[in-house]
Parts: structure tokens; sequence; C-alpha cells
């Protein structure tokens, strides 16, 4: 008979924690008997998480409509438009995010289809994101659903490993919210961001440091974080497919598909990550953009609903005391080619009003080309907080009175919504043909 080993043991069911001694990893809970365990050598010793909400937008519309508990629900935008969420059940039919939402629908004719309410959506991330801050201030969001945590040196306050404060948090998440989350569990971001995708949903999973290169050698080499679809595609063109691949390849002959990137993905194969988890992740642009339902080529169509986007991204700029200094229009052809002009701007903005003058005047002469577009998108980059030198600069100007105008739209569209006000453009052209406006 083998020796009796000590294996780290936690209970997803009664939170019961401690190590057992047994020949080999226990099937159940010594306390309850659910089957519902973790066991791993390093499970007490790991630190790096990363949490990711199963199909968020598709889980919020089901919490918020329980008659969609068990049906297939799509969140995205119409016959034109892309997936942005799939629940699980429409998984099932093979339906994917980003996948034509015509295709989603042939898969699955039965789906539930939901427009996007990304201010709902914003809301709810947050509430989450304030129960993550909970555990450790390292918290470095990834997008709206996912962030890493880095629990290095919680143990003394929260009287626990970051293991079971983990479990807390995914038990206090849904009781408090109530949507599940995944959580990864590792040494590093990669490895914890791989894990997370390995159970899913409501996972716990954990990948140890002296297990990961074992256990990355036969995935594919798309499983690292941080690789983008070109260099996967020059990778499986040189003939490297597998993680093994990388680590056997000789490092003169990948830095020829790699260049400076070389030593970090061939590090990362090994299960080698030494990036930081950092809290503030500043962002470097703010869009929103539509897909119509239908092609559009006139230029008064196209500019009713370039000013519709532009007062939805001044809010989101101005929710955030974001100004920026460069706006760039967006278009999609019929053929899916996208077209982007772009103008800088002496001074820094956040007004809607500006973001209009300057997208309209970009949108003119691509619209004298006699070409259709399926998609408008306007965006503003180089962003900056907004200082009180800038709000002097949006005082007593030229623009004094249309900024002033904007300021008391803004306060009453605040109070009885957005649509309390439109613009003569706006109204004789409703936007019933357009599909979702998406903020990027």
């Amino acid at each position: 008979m083998d020796d009796a080993k000590s294996f780290a043991v936690l209970c997803r069911e009664c939170g019961v924690a401690g190590f057992v001694g047994a020949p080999k990893p226990p099937a159940d809970c010594v306390v309850c008997q659910s089957r519902n365990i973790r066991s791993h050598p390093e499970l007490f010793d790991l630190t790096i998480a990363h949490i990711d909400c199963d199909a968020f937008y598709a889980s919020i519309e089901k919490r918020d409509h329980p008659d969609l508990l068990n049906k297939p629900v799509i969140v995205g935008g119409g016959d034109r438009g892309v997936v942005a969420a799939a629940c699980y059940i429409a998984r099932q039919y093979g339906v994917r995010s980003a996948m034509p939402a015509w295709q989603a629908l042939k898969r699955c004719p039965d789906a539930v289809v939901i427009k996007p309410r990304m201010a709902h959506y914003t809301k709810v991330s947050r509430q989450i994101r304030d129960h993550m801050l909970s555990l450790t201030p390292l918290v470095q969001s990834l997008s709206i659903d996912e962030a890493f945590l880095d629990l290095s040196g919680t143990q003394k306050y929260h009287k626990c490993s970051p293991a079971e404060a983990l479990m807390r948090l995914q038990k206090h998440i849904y009781a408090d919210i109530g949507i599940t989350v995944s959580i990864g569990l590792g040494p590093n971001k990669s490895l914890a961001k791989m894990a997370s995708d390995r159970d899913k949903p409501n996972g716990f999973f954990v990948i140890g440091a002296a297990e990961a290169e074992t256990w990355l050698a036969p995935q594919p080499v798309s499983v690292l974080f941080g690789i983008g679809k070109a260099t996967i595609k020059k990778l499986h063109s040189a003939g490297y497919h597998s993680c093994a691949d990388l680590v056997a390849a000789n490092e003169r002959h990948l830095a020829a598909v790699l260049g400076s990137q070389t030593r970090q993905i061939m590090a990362l194969a090994k299960g080698i990550d030494q990036r930081p988890v950092t809290p503030e992740r500043a962002a470097k642009s703010v869009s929103n953009e539509t897909t119509f339902s239908r092609d559009l080529s006139a230029f008064t169509d196209l500019e009713a609903a370039l000013e519709r986007l532009c007062s939805k991204l001044a809010k989101r700029l101005k929710a955030s005391q974001l100004t920026g200094a460069t706006v760039t229009l967006k278009l999609k052809r019929s053929d899916h080619r996208i077209v982007t002009r772009s103008h800088s701007l002496e001074t820094p903005t956040d007004k809607a009003h500006i973001l209009f003058d300057v997208g309209r005047r970009l949108l003119v002469p691509e619209t004298k080309k006699q070409l259709s577009y399926r998609l408008l998108g306007i965006g503003v980059s180089h962003l900056d907080h907004l200082t009180t030198q800038t709000l002097f600069e949006y005082n007593g100007g030229v623009d004094d009175k249309r900024n002033r105008l904007e300021a008391a739209m803004d306060q009453l569209q605040s109070k009885l919504g957005d649509r309390i006000i439109q613009s003569g453009r706006q109204f004789s052209r409703q936007q019933s043909d357009n599909a979702d406006d998406d903020p990027a």
C-alpha cells in the first residue's frame, strides 16, 4: 500500500479547508461528503486569480427576467449585428460571441434575442468590481466582465488562504448580484486566465507552477494570454501548433517568426509569466458605433445617426471626466471594408456638439463617393482627465452658448430620459432602422 500523502482540500459546499492524509486526492469532503471539492498540492499557496463572469450580458438578462431561465438567449444586434453574448443553452446550438446574428438564429431559431443594455451591464460590472476590491486593491480589469486579482499578502487580513477568500467571493457575488463567475487560480496571470476557461460556468480551476510546463505541452499556442490572432497565424504557418512545439523550438529559428517577442512567448509556453497585476489600466480611446439594419448611403441618414452617437459618446466622456484630443470617424462599407478618418483638436473636448461638428466634416467627403455603409462609429483618443484649466477653456469662449445649452440638455435628459429632447434631424428620421449602439 502506498504511503499516505497530505493533500490540500477545499470544499465548495460547506467551505471547510485543510489537509487530508491519503494515498491519493480525496473524492469527497470529509465533513459534508460533497464531491464538489478542489484538491491541489499548491492550492493554499497560489495568489494570482482571474475572474470571468459567465455569459455576462445574457446572465443579467436571465436574472432580470426569470421567465427566460430555461430558454436560449442571445444578446445582440438584430439581423445585421453580431452576437454580443449567448447563454449556455444557446451555446449548445453552436452560437458564439461575435457570430453574425443571422447565422446564430439559423443555428438556434428559437432563441430569444435581446437588445444590449450597456449602461445596465456597466452598473452591474461596477458592483462586481467592488466585491473584488474587498479582497485586494490589486484588481486589473481586462473588460467589463473579467479581471485579474493579486492576493499576495492578504492571508493575515482575511485570516484564510487566497483560495478560500476567492471561493467565498464567488458565493457572495451570486448571493448579492445574482450571477455566477468562474475563477482561475495560478502562480501568474497567463496560467490563471487559462484556468478560468477550464471549468465553466460557476467554475473553480487551479493550475500550479510545478505542473505548468507539462500541463501546457499539449495545449494549442492560442491558449497563451496576450498572443494575438496575427501571431498565432504566423506560428501555425511556420509549423508551431502546440506549446511543446514552442518549448522545443530553436530560438533563432523562432525569432524569424516572432521577432522581439520570442523569449517572452517561449517563457509563456513553459508557464512562466512575469507580468504584474496592474490595478489601473488607462483607456486609450472611447467610442460608440451602430450597425444599420440596412445599408445607408444618404448623407442626411448618416448625419442623423452620427449626431445620436456623438451625444452618447459625450455622455460617457463626461461621466468618466475624460476629454479627447483626436476624433475618429469609422465607416464599414457594404463589402465589409473599414474606412477611418481622424482629426486632431487644438483643445481636448467632451462636448457632443464639437464631436458632431468634426465628425460631420469627416463624413461629408465619404458620402460623395456614392457608396453604401452598414456601420458608423465615432470615437476619441489621446484621452486626458478633465482639469480646472480645461473647464476654464470651455467657458467664455466662442462656443460658450452652445456649451451652456448642452449642459442644460444633459441635465434635463438625466432626469427625464435621453429621448425627451431630439434635434430636428433626429426627429425627422427616427432611428428605427438602426440596430444596437455599441460602446467600444
